[in-house]
């Protein structure tokens, strides 16, 4: 049984992969006119995301130094600009834990213990790295995301041949997205560096018309985290309804993410 120090690991490597209305929703797959554009277009010169409306996946995750972790089962489900869930299973393909992140919180379902955190995203960083869920999703899915919601009013544009690194120095934050024929490589991160989220991907490959990162590696620096994880990806899926859950079960008790440490 995993005691609570790996289960306070387990809950921040999901965070860079994700109390909202508790309630479980049905996500169609189907394609809308003009979805994906006017969330994806950041800028003009920001190439615009993909237009899917759902991803599902199955991956693994392994969190450095700790070889009990390595190769976690998860199941993702992301509603492209409104939730995701990650759905983990430790052992023998049962769901024991599972993270939704929601527009304005992250709800953690601890099954082993039949209790629960959730938590508004500012409850985990300070105001001027503003964790979100844009940021959560963009990082999991491979996606440009507008931190501070300016539209990168400052941002410049370096080209050398097909790679371009998009980059913007403000008062309290430094964003950059390197980019070849997909984005490489994700930054975001406070001026002083005491808080950052970093994304590396790699293993590209093309589904359904989409090119997606088959493998990345992700660490996240907050006033309250602090870890780094691979990302493997076994299958993806695009424009297939998603199920995704933020009710919390009858029963449970709430906890505090602190609890979590100890």
């Amino acid at each position: 049984m995993l005691n609570n120090k790996y289960l306070s690991i387990i809950l921040t490597a999901v965070l860079t992969l994700t109390l909202a209305g508790c309630r479980k929703q049905k996500y169609s797959g189907e394609q809308s006119p003009g979805t994906g554009s006017e969330a994806g277009q950041v800028t003009w010169y920001v190439p615009e995301n993909p237009n899917y409306n759902t991803l599902k996946a199955k991956a693994s995750l392994s969190i450095s130094n700790l070889s009990l972790l390595g190769g976690v089962k998860a199941n993702v489900s992301v509603a492209v600009g409104r939730a995701l869930m990650i759905s983990l299973q430790p052992l023998l393909g049962i769901e024991m834990y599972r993270v939704t992140c929601t527009q304005d919180s992250i709800i953690f379902i601890d099954k082993m213990t039949r209790s629960y955190v959730a938590e508004p995203y500012k409850y985990f960083t300070d105001k001027n790295f503003n964790l979100n869920y844009e940021m959560i999703e963009g990082l999991l899915c491979n996606r440009y995301f507008d931190p501070l919601k300016d539209n990168y009013k400052s941002m410049t544009v370096k080209s050398q041949g097909t790679d371009s690194v998009f980059h913007c120095q403000a008062p309290n934050y430094y964003v950059e997205f390197f980019v070849q024929k997909t984005i490489n490589r994700t930054l975001f991160s406070t001026n002083d560096g005491t808080e950052y989220v970093l994304a590396d991907y790699n293993a590209f490959q093309t589904t359904d018309g989409y090119t997606f990162p088959m493998a990345a590696v992700c660490s996240l620096s907050s006033k309250k985290l602090s870890f780094s994880t691979n990302i493997n990806f076994e299958s993806v899926e695009f424009n297939h309804d998603v199920t995704i859950t933020s009710n919390i079960p009858s029963g449970y008790k709430k906890s505090i993410f602190e609890t979590l440490l100890k």
